[in-house]
């Protein structure tokens, strides 16, 4: 039975006791015992009558600071970068120091803009466009847009095939670029500014559920 109450909570995600006794057809009582003891394994976690399921996250060889905190620490911080509240609101709730916070932002932005950049290459080896200059906090930044997406690169891609925008991208482009420039106002982003500017295209539009969803995926790697 516990084994499928875990099941439950994870094909749920989120849920309330009523919710999951309604569903489960178990007394409350029963049930709220063995949630209790998901909790302690850190399967789930609770916060205000809501439970969560904590869902695994791999360890990226790539960043050994995964190793040294269970999961339930690191998907509180996935859930806090997701709900853009900031990296020292983030130590607040998790008990970790800010610096660290920060660490674990920086490789989630990092993976975001990887991600991003892996697309702008494979859009622009296909059909190359010139790229769009634009300046943030001084530096000068290559945008490209493909399929209605802005996408940003830390250098400069050039090719001989390179074609100018059309009427529909150059409007499309100009929305989004106003859309950086009224989100990318304070001068703290122009530290790591191309991971900046992919963290702002990727929130665009999206609720909390899909950034989850996708940086999960992005940090499994």
């Amino acid at each position: 039975m516990r084994d499928k109450i875990l099941q439950l909570c994870k094909r749920l995600n989120k849920f309330t006791l009523d919710e999951i006794a309604t569903i489960s057809e178990l007394e409350p009582k029963n049930l709220k015992n063995i949630l209790d003891e998901l909790i302690a394994e850190n399967k789930i976690i609770e916060e205000n009558g809501q439970y969560l399921y904590v869902k695994k996250v791999r360890i990226n060889q790539e960043h050994r600071i995964f190793q040294y905190y269970d999961a339930r620490i690191i998907d509180i911080l996935i859930r806090a970068f997701c709900s853009d509240i900031p990296s020292y609101k983030a130590a607040q709730i998790s008990g970790l120091e800010n610096r660290t916070t920060e660490k674990f932002y920086t490789i989630f932005r990092a993976a975001i803009y990887t991600e991003q950049k892996r697309e702008l290459d494979i859009y622009y080896k296909q059909s190359p466009q010139i790229a769009r200059h634009r300046k943030f906090f001084d530096k000068e930044t290559y945008m490209y847009i493909y399929n209605r997406q802005v996408f940003i690169s830390k250098n400069l891609l050039k090719s001989k095939a390179d074609k100018t925008l059309n009427q529909k991208d150059k409007a499309e482009f100009t929305k989004i670029y106003c859309y950086l420039t009224r989100n990318l106002t304070h001068n703290k982003n122009a530290y790591n500014l191309e991971y900046k500017i992919a963290e702002t295209i990727w929130r665009r539009n999206k609720e909390f559920q899909e950034l989850y969803e996708q940086l999960i995926q992005l940090v499994n790697g």
